[in-house]
């Protein structure tokens, strides 16, 4: 849950006079995490939490559902008519103060605010600016709570990998058939013996359907061909609502030697995405900021000169928290262009991607900023494609 203290100072860094959060049918996913509001509770009223930078926070709540903010601290206000809901927000809302607010035009993840809120909190005379800068500094930094449990997942999601991988080419070597489904089934199986859960099944994509970055497995999925390329990405975390994702990609070609033209893509995506590494890990040693879009234009910049600026398909990277695409700062200059730092406790992909008419691949690993130092979490990340033994 948000530190009420930290985000005080927060915003008073941000140059702004409060932090509004504002909804109803729990619309606004970053408002029930930050305040811990659990899907559970009945919320069919809107209500509000101001969080100021220099006086007591204040809840507004309808009379009907006067509990649901009583976990936190700050004046309580009841209503029960439009009216006074509006009073009250006008009271803890000064006119004239600029309040952040969940909206954004560049990052969609971040953007709540609902456009007929947004004209009656104009009408009190106060300005809105996005929280996108706030939530970044707030929300997408990890505890040591939420780095713990970010570590272990990924440790097990490489182990997975490895084991699965190794099943795979065990089968193939003997002449078996497995189809993508199989595989997937091993990989979910291993994750729930660990005790991680996730919010989908792991990906398995071979041959032509590698080069869909979001390819969903039907019925038994494709049957894994000899010199196909095999592409895996997998997420999960411990569970727990306070556990913090993994997410990681592999690849492996079902052959003992890759074509050259597989080992020229896994080539320049790995070189990528040692670009991105090494201005990040350049960047912090030197004590300079580097935000979301220098990093996805490092690594983009290499696949261009590589001349494969015709097959990227997605930004570089995204945050990563209990959401597995998390509320801090993306690796994008180009999809949702990111301009905030990547500040300490940030946790986030890296996974450059090449998609061809044939084939694609994307190598993924996971980085937290910690103690001023690029930490690639799990194990060693992937230089060589997998290949049958």
């Amino acid at each position: 849950m948000l530190d009420i203290h930290g985000a005080r100072q927060a915003i008073r860094e941000e140059g702004l006079d409060g932090w509004l959060f504002l909804t109803m049918h729990h619309r606004d996913e970053i408002a029930d995490t930050a305040l811990g509001i659990g899907r559970e509770k009945m919320n069919s009223r809107p209500w509000a939490y101001v969080i100021a930078a220099d006086r007591p926070p204040v809840r507004i709540v309808h009379e009907i559902e006067a509990s649901i903010l009583e976990h936190l601290p700050g004046e309580s206000v009841r209503y029960h008519a439009r009216d006074a809901f509006r009073q009250a927000l006008g009271r803890a809302l000064p006119r004239g103060w600029r309040v952040a607010a969940q909206f954004s035009s560049d990052i969609p993840v971040g953007s709540f605010l609902d456009h007929g809120t947004a004209l009656l909190l104009e009408s009190l005379g106060v300005t809105l600016v996005s929280s996108a800068g706030l939530v970044a500094r707030c929300l997408g930094a990890l505890d040591p709570q939420g780095a713990r449990s970010h570590d272990a997942a990924a440790l097990i999601l490489y182990n997975a990998v490895a084991e699965a991988w190794g099943r795979l080419s065990r089968a193939l070597g003997r002449g078996e058939q497995v189809h993508e489904a199989e595989v997937q089934r091993w990989i979910a199986g291993l994750l729930s013996a660990a005790g991680l859960v996730s919010d989908a099944p792991p990906l398995v994509a071979s041959g032509v359907h590698s080069a869909d970055p979001h390819y969903s497995i039907a019925a038994q999925g494709a049957l894994i061909r000899q010199g196909d390329v095999v592409q895996f990405d997998v997420w999960a975390k411990q569970d727990s609502p306070e556990a913090v994702y993994a997410d990681i990609s592999w690849l492996g070609v079902a052959s003992q030697e890759p074509t050259a033209e597989q080992q020229a893509v896994f080539d320049a995506v790995v070189q990528a995405r040692e670009a991105a590494i090494e201005l990040l890990e350049l960047s912090i040693a030197e004590g300079r900021e580097v935000r979301g879009a220098e990093v996805d234009e490092a690594a983009r910049g290499c696949l261009q000169r590589l001349g494969f600026a015709h097959a990227i398909r997605h930004r570089t990277g995204h945050s990563i928290g209990r959401r597995v695409h998390g509320y801090g700062v993306n690796l994008d200059s180009v999809e949702f262009p990111d301009s905030r730092p990547l500040r300490e406790g940030a946790c986030f992909s890296i996974e450059p991607g090449i998609y061809l008419e044939g084939f694609g691949m994307r190598t993924e690993v996971n980085c937290c900023i910690r103690n001023a130092r690029l930490v690639i979490t799990g194990r060693e990340r992937q230089r060589d494609l997998l290949r049958l033994a």
